[in-house]
């Protein structure tokens, strides 16, 4: 079915925002003040479908929107200024946090980023305006925001781990281990440009990469 024309049910618009509730209570485990939070939470949180391609911000905008990730990619990148080529930054995969936390919070007007769905995906979003009520009233707010930005900083970390290998061809291979969700029974959810751009390789050191570890399924 064309997701621009399909229309969530009441019981999955309230499926969806529960899972974000539950996706936050499990960053704070031991926190007894979520269950205010969440009936914040289950009124301005917003599910919605986004199409492959499209683009939750570019150069000259505002972040006025986080978004948790249901179902897909998204890439954050930027472009080469001699090249046009895409530097991709990060990735986000379903279960995470789509933001950038300066930028949303102080209303920075973005420069030279962009964030683009790779995949069709399924977003619950809010405004930055919501939230800013809510770090008014719900100090649990805060912690929740450093677990978000921990648990990017440790992906970013697998990342630049992988761009520092030495040896470009074991960059696709450990990419593979380390990021298993970019791939669906042997096969890339990443294009060729995407993995170069994501491993720091060109394009004939991924042909030599995947002779070293072939991949299950040949892309």
């Amino acid at each position: 079915m064309n997701k621009r024309l399909f229309k969530l049910t009441e019981a999955q618009l309230l499926e969806w925002k529960q899972e974000v509730v539950n996706y936050l209570a499990s960053l704070l485990p031991d926190s007894n003040s979520m269950g205010a939070l969440a009936l914040v939470l289950m009124n301005t949180l917003k599910p919605h479908f986004k199409l492959k391609g499209h683009l939750l911000l570019q150069p000259d905008m505002l972040m006025t929107e986080a978004h948790y990730l249901r179902k897909g990619l998204i890439k954050l990148y930027s472009l080469d200024a001699q090249t046009g080529e895409e530097k991709i930054r990060f990735i986000w995969a379903a279960g995470s946090i789509v933001v950038l936390l300066e930028a949303f919070r102080e209303r920075l007007v973005n420069e030279v980023l962009y964030i683009e769905l790779m995949e069709d995906c399924e977003l619950v979003s809010i405004s930055n305006f919501c939230m800013d009520n809510i770090y008014e009233e719900h100090t649990v707010a805060y912690k929740l925001t450093e677990k978000i930005r921990a648990a990017e900083t440790a992906r970013k970390d697998l990342q630049t781990e992988i761009l520092q290998m030495v040896d470009k061809k074991m960059r696709y291979c450990v990419c593979k281990q380390k990021f298993p969700e970019f791939l669906v029974n042997g096969v890339w959810r990443l294009s060729n440009k995407e993995i170069c751009s994501f491993t720091g390789i060109t394009k004939s050191t991924l042909i030599e990469a995947r002779q070293l570890c072939p991949d299950t399924v040949s892309t």
